[in-house]
């Protein structure tokens, strides 16, 4: 499918094609480092319509939450820049948008959802003065208001005896506590789009399952939609719609998570999907992707996945390939020149 087509979803009426919440095109990211320039989102390009989860995916260090800083203007001040493209929020381009402009945006119609719940939290404040603090940083209402409508979100997100906990510091709590308190800051103010950057990394299996699922539910009452950032596959399969994989700052595939995992059509789709592990492996079973990625201040021309690839010829170290929908007619874009050879993961 082309990047602004809405996709089916399985179980859900879609209506006619609308217009996405939150577009992003062609954008390019630069964070100075001591070692030089690196281009961290190179020419990304997304769709994320209403009532939907739509993942990112890849390694450590390809670009997702440097891509999820840029869609909110959250780069860091003096050394980080988008240089190119565009971040419409509903047709309103943030990537243009003044500092106090993206302050009225952030957390009213766009939220995230950081990765580490005990560094994102104030370590020596109660959590639900920092609800309070969220709630009239935006809307002006008396403190008592506000502190009825903490504890109101945390009973929301399932914290047992919210007006309890309220009153409890970040390292009283456990780790899916925090988190938990993370989502009730992010929806505080009903944003129509949460990011929820890498929202189970450090929890275990249960408390992950909960912590999805609280987060699907609250799009869902809020009628919004999520751009879920994680590396893991099984997150993927398990909570989005749609995927977007990502390689050393660029997209390289995107579709249905059902038909991408059926059938990748890109080698680094085939590869990470290769290499999770399965309840029925054997000893020895468990495949890696050779190599290791490209530096992003001086990457190799052509295919940035040419040096690890097992389909690469000629063209792919010199030619970067363009995203295109294969196969013909179908709903899955890929950026790969042998896009046809690629076959289902093991």
């Amino acid at each position: 499918m082309s990047s602004s087509a809405r996709p089916e979803r399985s179980g859900v009426q879609v209506l006619s094609p609308t217009e996405p919440l939150l577009s992003v095109r062609d954008l390019r990211t630069e964070i100075d480092t001591e070692n030089g320039t690196v281009t961290a989102t190179d020419g990304v390009s997304l769709d994320l319509y209403e009532d939907e989860v739509l993942a990112v995916v890849g390694e450590s260090g390809c670009g997702k939450t440097v891509l999820a800083l840029s869609i909110l203007g959250l780069l860091p001040r003096r050394t980080g820049r988008i240089v190119g493209g565009q971040v419409l929020l509903r047709g309103e381009d943030l990537a243009q948008a003044t500092p106090e402009r993206l302050r009225e945006i952030r957390g009213a119609e766009i939220a995230m959802i950081f990765q580490d719940a005990l560094t994102g939290l104030h370590p020596l404040r109660r959590v639900g003065e920092q609800i309070v603090e969220m709630i009239r940083a935006h809307e002006r209402v008396p403190r008592a208001v506000a502190r009825r409508r903490a504890a109101e979100l945390l009973d929301l997100v399932g914290i047992p005896a919210p007006a309890r906990r309220a009153d409890s510091f970040p390292h009283e709590l456990s780790g899916g506590m925090r988190q938990r308190v993370m989502i009730a800051m992010a929806v505080a103010l009903e944003p129509k789009v949460l990011i929820a950057d890498e929202p189970t990394t450090a929890l275990d299996v249960t408390v992950q399952a909960q912590i999805l699922e609280t987060l699907a539910r609250i799009a869902r009452d809020l009628n919004g939609s999520i751009l879920l950032i994680t590396h893991d596959f099984g997150v993927v399969a398990s909570a989005a719609d749609r995927v977007m994989v990502m390689y050393a700052g660029k997209s390289v595939e995107q579709g249905q998570v059902r038909k991408v995992y059926q059938r990748p059509r890109h080698p680094y789709t085939a590869g990470l999907l290769a290499a999770m592990p399965r309840i029925d492996d054997t000893p020895g079973d468990l495949l890696r992707i050779a190599g290791t990625p490209p530096s992003l201040i001086r990457p190799p021309p052509g295919c940035r996945f040419a040096p690890r690839c097992g389909f690469a010829t000629d063209v792919c170290g010199v030619e970067s390939p363009e995203t295109r929908v294969w196969p013909p007619g179908s709903d899955v874009s890929v950026a790969c020149h042998h896009s046809e050879r690629i076959g289902p993961a093991p």
